[in-house]
């Protein structure tokens, strides 16, 4: 799926603090006539905390209808890009969309200007959506952008917001900073979206979303198949489950032959079915599934950090087992999900306490080799696949 943001991005110069006031007081002014003149009246959320969950904001677009004002917060583009996507579809018809969707990044303008943009009416539509990228004023994490921006102008934009725009803030960031004034008070106007990076524990409910989008029916050892071949990877499950759907046609259901034909080849994809080459002790496997990764421009390093992380978790589960602990005990010790635990604990079976150090060693050097220069990526993490699977003698520094 194609990028769905479209940048227009204002050229004007800063402007200064007291003739941006100025500025935003003719132009509320002049909105104001506009309203008088149309028989507008200007909205404001009611609601106090308006906070959901993106798969619980999809299901209720149309009760959203009323926001003028959003925050989407998260680490996850997939999902912020598609809820933009949703946001202007319902707001903005074709054309529209072409001249009255304005994205600011905040890391280059102040927010004011784009607040200025919301008021302006529209010349070309009646809607516009604006779009602020960036907004890390939200958070607690240190701006490295020298743009100041003055709060005070989005707050009072907030409380009285104009019926003619809606505001998108975008913080691609995990947490918003609940201790700032603007965001407890944007909490009480705005309407929160979480837009997370997705675990694998809940990959079932998004093959069951797009299950439902492309109105397919899967059975359980299908959806199953799809969910380890293609993991948490939620652009690239949205375009095998429509590839699905084009698939069947006026047929009922796919076979899981047919899902098995499709989506085979990712699951060579997966970093994850590379850990489980690797604990399989199976070389051929894990060159494979490298080889394939290394075509679709995975980083050694991320590979590397991804077994290095898997490993880690099976060494502390496979002490806290060894200690007694049951896997609700375990996933609590370790703050991770019990899901996490219980494919950790089948896993730690394979190996010894000795086994799992050495290969987390083994990791540890071999990244050191890397980012020091001293081998290729691609040299060493294939040395790094044999150590772990026949044990060689650790290579030399």
């Amino acid at each position: 799926m194609k990028s769905f943001l479209v940048s227009k991005v204002g050229n004007t110069s800063c402007q200064t603090a007291s003739s941006t006031l100025v500025l935003k007081g003719i132009l509320r002014r002049v909105r104001q006539v506009k309203d008088r003149e149309r028989g507008c009246v200007i909205r404001r959320m009611t609601s106090n905390d308006q906070k959901m969950k993106y798969l619980e904001a999809k299901k209720q677009m149309n009760t959203l209808k009323k926001s003028a004002v959003f925050v989407l917060y998260g680490e996850e583009r997939y999902l912020i890009e598609s809820m933009i996507k949703a946001i202007v579809e319902q707001r903005l018809t074709n054309d529209e969309q072409t001249e009255q969707w304005i994205t600011y990044d905040l890391e280059e303008q102040p927010v004011e200007e784009a607040i200025m943009e919301a008021e302006t009416f529209p010349f070309f539509g009646d809607k516009k959506v604006v779009v602020c990228e960036n907004s890390m004023f939200l958070t607690a994490k240190p701006s490295k952008s020298k743009v100041e921006h003055n709060s005070e102008i989005l707050l009072s934009y907030q409380e009285q917001p104009v019926d003619f725009s809606t505001l998108i803030l975008v913080v691609p960031y995990q947490k918003l900073d609940e201790r700032k004034k603007i965001t407890k008070q944007l909490k009480k106007n705005a309407t929160f979206i979480e837009c997370q990076a997705v675990n694998d524990w809940d990959i079932d409910k998004w093959v069951t979303h797009f299950e439902a989008q492309f109105s397919l029916n899967l059975d359980g050892q299908t959806k199953k198949l799809i969910q380890e071949e293609i993991g948490p990877r939620l652009q690239l499950l949205e375009n095998e489950m429509e590839k699905l759907a084009l698939f069947k046609g006026n047929d009922e259901t796919i076979s899981y032959e047919d899902a098995q034909a499709l989506v085979s080849h990712l699951g060579q994809s997966s970093g994850l079915k590379l850990v489980d080459a690797v604990i399989e002790k199976d070389i051929k496997k894990a060159i494979e599934i490298y080889k394939d990764l290394s075509r679709s421009n995975e980083e050694e390093i991320a590979l590397l950090a991804l077994l290095s992380s898997q490993l880690r978790t099976i060494y502390q589960v496979k002490i806290l087992m060894q200690k007694g602990y049951q896997q609700q005990q375990i996933a609590q010790q370790l703050r991770v999900h019990s899901f996490v635990v219980k494919m950790s604990m089948e896993r730690a079976k394979r190996f010894t306490i000795e086994d799992l150090y050495r290969a987390i060693d083994y990791c540890g050097e071999t990244d050191q080799l890397i980012k020091q220069g001293k081998m290729d990526k691609p040299l060493a993490f294939e040395m790094l696949l044999y150590q772990l699977i026949h044990w060689k003698v650790k290579p030399v520094m």
